[in-house]
């Protein structure tokens, strides 16, 4: 299993002027948010697809809660519903080239907690996430479990 420091998080620093109760280790503000999500595994000709729900997201990846234990993977298409702002709209669904980097049992749970990272969002997907993540106040490192 990777550590911290290998997945590209950065280390909390004494004394530093930077104000850490706002970022995670992702380097970004998350948001909590229970939308759903689907992972597409395509392996040796055959396609799988895990259901679960996006636990917290960022502009850089997101974690999410599964019945699943999700094999750590350089690649998968991630398909993330993202519920409208507005009454009388849609969902829209984002397609994301991801890469799933953990995956651990969480106790609180009682569900896999997966930790995926962005790749290359299809079409606008990057800018509707962005606006979509700028008309929301991002959690608080004190509301945030197991970190």
């Amino acid at each position: 299993m990777n550590t911290p420091d290998e997945l590209g998080f950065h280390r909390e620093l004494q004394g530093s002027q930077i104000d850490t109760e706002w970022f995670s280790p992702r380097g970004e503000p998350r948001y909590l948010l229970n939308w759903r999500v689907s992972l597409v595994y395509q392996e040796a000709g055959q396609r799988q697809t895990f259901r679960g729900r996006v636990f917290d997201l960022s502009r850089t990846g997101f974690s999410l809660l599964s019945d699943h234990n999700l094999p750590v993977s350089d690649q998968v298409t991630v398909l993330i519903s993202v519920p409208p702002m507005a009454a009388g709209q849609r969902p829209r669904i984002l397609e994301v080239k991801s890469r799933v980097l953990y995956t651990v049992l969480s106790s609180e749970f009682q569900q896999f907690r997966i930790g995926v990272r962005f790749l290359d969002f299809k079409a606008d997907g990057r800018r509707y996430l962005d606006a979509n993540l700028a008309a929301r106040v991002p959690a608080p490192v004190s509301t945030r479990r197991g970190e």
